[in-house]
């Protein structure tokens, strides 16, 4: 494996054949809230043209909070096993790693770096969940590990990009009252003392998921979150159903969609949301469509599943100037017989299509081999986006990087349509300045 991987190493970039598009014929919570303090802190194929929803920008509601302005990644965190992660900067340069002991899962969204890599990985924070009973927060820190908090059954952990630390995560339990969730942000050395300032109470198995915190001028304003179906099983998509905001300092939450509609992707700058009807509540004409929405003007467009997708789309990433969006389709009638689709496009250009091919014809993203399943992760610059690829004959996953935009073929010295190796193992986080 290791000399496999030294191969594919040192051939570097592999121009990319085969990517080239072919054508192709108010929800009822219940919700109490503590007292909040603030913190500081190519073609055009014709099924992919945009049907454009345009909307007078003054009656645009609910009132978006703001802009995040953010950094572009200055690199990025790879896992081959849950004890130990590996620190790489923007252009696959191995910086170290991390120790978290006691990481169940690589395959959970439960690992935050809590502060930025200017001066190296040691002075990044990086907080984790445990697996045991019940869940804690845990915390390496200079290399030490440090109990932050205890979190019962944890969902998801997440916090504010950059030099941040405020940290987020959500928790459930089954109760006699009902599925009880709670949603918690604080700074990570406050957790331990801060109530949770959301808890929901309900029997429709829905619970918190945070998605982003949003900051302004160094103090927390507020928390992106949706709803997780919990322990609903879906084996292509995570079932995320509504978008709300809760704002930290007026203590209160703005329900952007309801729960009658799936969360695809939400954007860096915390602007843009793909999404789609929720099943049963979808109208005929957009039952194989994903929507990207403009939450700050409420301008909307509609992009047309492939011909050959049957089991949906999702897994969207947006790029950092909200350029570009990539996503994953399905095809298949069953998880045996499943086909992923990857998919880019340029949404200031009606959703042209940048790249539209299964991971069948994706075996000259490495080098020739063959490509069972892929990640779209997220985009590390404004044209380079990271891909999670699982190949056959590999022990591990490989993490690569494509610029898929012929108009920016060097970004960095990458040509278009070309992809090289960045790292070895599964896509944990971004790391920022």
């Amino acid at each position: 494996m290791r000399n496999k991987l030294g191969y594919l190493a040192l051939a570097g970039i592999f121009l990319i054949t085969s990517c080239a598009p072919q054508n192709s014929s108010s929800d009822e919570i219940t919700v109490s809230t503590a007292v909040a303090r603030t913190l500081e802190a190519q073609n055009n194929p014709e099924d992919s043209t945009a049907e454009l929803v345009d909307n007078n920008q003054d009656d645009c509601l609910p009132k978006h909070p703001g802009k995040q302005e953010l950094s572009l990644p200055a690199g990025f965190i790879a896992g081959l096993d849950p004890s130990v992660l590996s620190f790489y900067d923007s252009s696959g340069a191995f910086l170290g790693v991390k120790n978290t002991p006691d990481l169940p899962s690589l395959y959970m969204n439960w690992i935050h770096p809590a502060g930025g890599i200017t001066n190296g990985i040691d002075g990044v924070p990086l907080l984790f969940g445990t697996g045991s009973e019940p869940d804690l927060v845990k915390s390496n820190i200079s290399s030490n590990i440090f109990q932050m908090d205890t979190a019962g059954n944890l969902i998801a952990l997440t916090g504010a990009e950059g030099v941040f630390t405020l940290v987020v995560y959500s928790t459930a339990e089954f109760t006699e009252d009902g599925l009880i969730s709670t949603l918690k942000i604080a700074e990570m050395g406050n957790l331990v003392t801060t109530a949770p300032q959301l808890t929901r109470v309900g029997n429709d198995q829905l619970v918190y998921y945070p998605l982003a915190v949003h900051v302004e001028d160094g103090n927390m304003q507020g928390i992106w979150f949706t709803y997780l179906k919990y322990q609903m099983s879906d084996f292509w998509f995570l079932p995320l159903f509504g978008l709300n905001y809760y704002d930290f300092i007026d203590n209160s939450v703005t329900i952007f969609f309801s729960t009658e509609v799936m969360i695809k992707g939400f954007s860096p700058d915390q602007t843009r949301v793909l999404f789609s009807p929720a099943p049963g509540f979808e109208a005929e004409e957009n039952k194989k469509t994903l929507i990207v929405k403009d939450l700050e003007n409420c301008q909307e467009s509609i992009i047309h599943y492939h011909e050959t997708t049957t089991i949906g789309g999702g897994d969207g990433v947006f790029s950092p100037d909200n350029k570009y969006l990539a996503w994953i389709e399905v095809s298949g009638f069953s998880l045996e017989e499943s086909v992923r689709r990857l998919r880019v496009a340029v949404l200031e250009q009606d959703n042209k299509l940048l790249l539209d091919s299964s991971v069948e014809e994706l075996s000259s993203l490495v080098g020739g081999e063959e490509v069972y399943y892929l990640i779209a992760a997220g985009w590390i610059s404004e044209h380079v986006l990271l891909l999670e690829t699982w190949v056959k004959g590999l022990e591990n996953d490989l993490i690569i990087g494509l610029a898929p935009d012929p108009d920016h073929p060097s970004d960095p010295a990458l040509g278009a349509n070309q992809s090289v190796l960045l790292a070895e193992g599964k896509f944990i986080d971004f790391l920022y300045p």
